[in-house]
């Protein structure tokens, strides 16, 4: 089996294919920014190659109105080097995505978003960088412990995207700050149960209510929530967990009123998809309107000249029949 951090990276990937609302919520938390939903939102490369020909893969780059540049990374535990790797990723990325003809580079703000609680995470991490003879300049990376913010701090930010991490609060009812393992009062399976419940489920319902996220996005949250659980099932009976952990009973991560709201968003689908016909229709229909009146004109052009030939080949009868007049005149005269 993957080791847990590395399926811990593939999911807080996947949290990114999410609809633009929802990352555009996350950047606001994140960042203290305040992007309205109708922003633009593109995911850039996350991969760059240095001069030793050696790949590198940073997690999440994301372009909002093709200006503002962001870098967010997930961690489980404490790297006092990872403000080392995140500066190096965003240098690659200004070089790959600085403009033509300029001598500017654009490094994206970045964020390390750490999976797991530890005292020793501090605030931010700070890299100081010593140009000799020109300047010092202090890079700063924000360090975000998701396990340090109350699901009420989460919600207020609108940190909806992060919500599956909840899960990983089972850590704390099963070990000690010093990892020792604990005797709980109640159950730990049971325990994280309500968890699920009361803050995960009910967290994704209520920002799906208020529009923070999509009927689709809902959708994802509660199935990345069921992987990381069903991972964190396996990890812990690995490690003689069997008597605590089970798997989730089938719909037991059910939203509410998940059915309304899918129903509602494959109507609005449909919807989109019965304007884009109409448009597309008017459109064309607007082209057979300007093809009818060229080929009306071309007809109206048509029987003009139709008229004029007619009206040219009579008077040329009018002439051959004064000619033929004139002729037997002629001959007439001649016979005598």
């Amino acid at each position: 089996m993957e080791e847990i951090k590395q399926i811990f990276d593939r999911i807080f990937k996947r949290l990114f294919s999410l609809s633009n609302r929802a990352t555009l919520n996350l950047i606001n938390g994140l960042f203290g920014t305040d992007y309205p939903p109708d922003r633009t939102v593109v995911y850039t490369n996350r991969e760059s190659t240095d001069v030793n020909l050696k790949h590198h893969y940073a997690d999440v780059f994301i372009l909002i109105d093709r200006q503002f540049h962001y870098h967010l990374e997930a961690q489980m535990t404490f790297d006092d080097n990872i403000v080392l790797r995140v500066f190096e990723y965003g240098f690659h990325h200004a070089m790959e995505t600085q403009q033509d003809g300029s001598l500017q580079l654009v490094f994206p703000e970045p964020v390390v978003i750490y999976l797991a609680d530890r005292s020793d995470i501090p605030p931010e991490s700070i890299l100081h960088i010593d140009f000799q003879g020109q300047a010092s300049v202090d890079y700063h990376v924000r360090n975000f412990v998701y396990l340090r913010h109350s699901l009420g701090e989460l919600e207020q930010k609108k940190l909806i995207v992060l919500i599956p991490f909840q899960v990983l609060r089972l850590r704390s009812l099963l070990y000690d700050s010093h990892g020792n393992p604990k005797i709980p009062d109640e159950n730990p399976f049971n325990q994280l149960l309500k968890i699920i419940e009361s803050d995960i489920i009910k967290a994704i319902n209520t920002n799906l209510s208020a529009g923070n996220i999509t009927a689709t996005d809902a959708g994802k949250l509660v199935e990345l929530t069921e992987a990381l659980y069903q991972q964190i099932i396996l990890h812990y009976q690995e490690r003689g967990g069997e008597q605590v952990m089970r798997p989730l009973l089938p719909g037991a991560m059910r939203l509410p009123n998940d059915q309304f709201y899918f129903y509602v968003e494959d109507l609005e689908e449909k919807y989109d998809a019965a304007q884009e016909l109409n448009k597309i229709m008017t459109e064309r229909a607007s082209l057979w309107e300007e093809e009818a009146a060229i080929q009306t004109e071309r007809a109206d052009a048509l029987a003009t000249r139709t008229a004029a030939l007619y009206d040219e080949n009579a008077a040329l009868s009018d002439e051959i029949e004064k000619l033929k007049a004139r002729i037997q005149k002629l001959e007439s005269v001649a016979s005598e």
